[in-house]
């Protein structure tokens, strides 16, 4: 029997299916293999030889207009991601990873075919793509990648940790072998990238991310995603690698793309104030990031920076608002009523409830109380509220009205 014959009776017997159009059997009689296609050669681990690609990127290498080479601390990504404190020392051994894969679904019968791996040394940047001439070669593709990434401290990954990981750490499983995974720390750039680009990029995709921010524009080599499994399946059945280059090419960008990211994050975050963040929309998004991380101060200074700035009309009073919630329970008094007084003006309706709870509450002004109760009952007239908002407004403001006209009352008889 032979090792791919073993190998597939195991994963049948694991409940992997390969389906009628993706059963593999004796390897087609090839032409066109992929060393011929791509300049290659094997990693020997100990399930035999696994073959990949290598490149080394010089270290002042720009990806678009960002260099590779990450310039500042690592600090507040480390505090972003919940992450052990890393420093610039550390950076050769942060892995960054990608994979292509048979297909989208996840699960035991999904398995990752190609894998990108980066990681930083002397000599620069270090990428080599690791690929599965056929699903036999499995334990030596793995065994492989666990050997290049010894002493890994972290992994960047672009949605890593609802797919890439959680498929290797099956397919390790698989194979009966250890994950190199496990308490690894993990910075997974897609959710800090809605984070940061919230409101000025519609899609938060990797490719759209490192065209708008890093500059970055696939050639025409690149292939889509979606075609990506189809392909593979296509050389398997013939043996024809020449359509992979594209593949290679994809992951690659990939790769690079994640290392420039990170280092462009790692500044913004790092220094929020840096001319890396030009855009206004992106400042605010600075702002209720450091809000959530509860640098308050941060958030304060970035909040204030916005507002001197032309944010398109909605964006500035929402921008109001939090700010002004932010000073409130930073007990910054002046500054968020300044902002209510504002917002009153504008006729938000939440303003005025918040000054009379400050009048009531605060300074026991009863009567200032009401009076911004009555303002505000009067500005929810106006309003065009949708009507289940426009109960709850009502009812808030009549049974502060109702409670501030009963303790007026009493002070009078008393």
């Amino acid at each position: 029997m032979s090792d791919w014959e073993a190998l597939s009776d195991k994963l049948k017997a694991l409940g992997v299916e390969l389906g009628k159009e993706k059963r593999f059997g004796d390897a087609p009689a090839v032409q066109h293999p992929i060393e011929k296609v791509v300049d290659g050669q094997f990693w020997d681990s100990i399930y035999g030889p696994a073959f990949f690609y290598q490149e080394v990127y010089p270290p002042d290498y720009c990806h678009g207009a960002t260099p590779l080479w990450p310039a500042s601390t690592l600090a507040t990504i480390c505090q972003w991601a919940s992450a052990h404190r890393l420093s610039r020392d550390d950076i050769g051994d942060i892995i960054f990873l990608d994979t292509e894969t048979s297909g989208l679904a996840g699960g035991t019968g999904t398995y990752a075919f190609e894998v990108g791996l980066g990681r930083f040394s002397d000599q620069g940047f270090c990428l080599a793509q690791f690929f599965m001439r056929h699903p036999g070669e499995e334990p030596a593709l793995l065994a492989a990648l666990s050997e290049f990434m010894t002493d890994m401290k972290a992994v960047v990954t672009y949605n890593g940790k609802s797919f890439d990981i959680p498929l290797l750490n099956t397919r390790y499983t698989l194979m009966g072998m250890t994950s190199p995974f496990d308490a690894v720390d993990h910075f997974d750039l897609l959710p800090l990238a809605r984070r940061l680009w919230c409101l000025r990029l519609e899609s938060r995709t990797l490719g759209n991310v490192e065209n708008q921010i890093l500059g970055v524009t696939r050639g025409d080599e690149e292939v889509p995603g979606y075609m990506i499994p189809d392909l593979y399946f296509d050389y398997l059945k013939t043996g024809d690698a020449r359509p992979l280059a594209g593949i290679f090419y994809h992951n690659a960008i990939d790769i690079l793309s994640l290392a420039g990211l990170f280092s462009h994050m790692t500044a913004i975050l790092q220094d929020p104030f840096t001319e890396k963040t030009p855009h206004n929309q992106d400042i605010v998004a600075l702002a209720r990031l450091f809000e959530s991380m509860e640098d308050h101060q941060q958030a304060a200074n970035l909040y204030r920076k916005a507002l001197n700035t032309h944010l398109p009309d909605e964006l500035y009073w929402d921008t109001i608002k939090r700010f002004s919630f932010l000073l409130k329970r930073n007990q910054d008094w002046q500054g968020a009523i300044d902002l209510w007084r504002k917002a009153a003006d504008h006729q938000d309706l939440y303003a005025f409830v918040e000054l009379a709870k400050y009048y009531e509450h605060q300074t026991k002004d009863l009567v200032e109380a009401q009076q911004w109760t009555l303002k505000g009952i009067k500005a929810l007239k106006a309003h065009h509220t949708p009507v289940y908002q426009y109960n709850l407004w009502k009812e808030d403001l009549d049974h502060r009205l109702k409670r501030l006209n009963r303790r007026i009352a009493g002070l009078a008889s008393g």
